[in-house]
């Protein structure tokens, strides 16, 4: 009788101090997840800087028409903005999950 009382203090003891381990690896891959997102489209929208770095060489040594350079510039200015805005949302993802799990292990660790 001893050793299951023993037994089953041991188990409620390993749940109480594992779980908090467990929950954050799953609030770690939600987090990486968001990350990887985010440093995708900063990537991206680098491609986009480098996109119209060539524009303006191209125009400036007048291979494309003002009119043509002017068209694909605004196209590449809005898809630049486009990946900013989906790159903060992105990054405000992260820092919600982060408050989230910092505010559950707070709370774990109070209860």
């Amino acid at each position: 009788m001893t050793i299951l009382i023993g037994a089953l203090l041991l188990l409620a003891v390993l749940a109480i101090v594992l779980y908090p381990l467990l929950t954050r690896s799953r609030h770690d891959d939600l987090d990486e997840a968001a990350l990887q997102a985010a440093e995708q489209l900063r990537r991206a929208r680098e491609r986009v800087y480098e996109e119209i770095r060539t524009l303006q060489q191209e125009h400036f040594m007048g291979e494309t028409s003002e009119e043509e350079h002017r068209a694909q510039l605004n196209a590449l200015r809005a898809e630049a903005a486009r990946l900013l805005q989906r790159q903060r949302e992105a990054e405000a993802a992260v820092e919600a999950i982060r408050r989230r799990v910092e505010r559950d292990l707070d709370g774990e660790a109070n209860a």
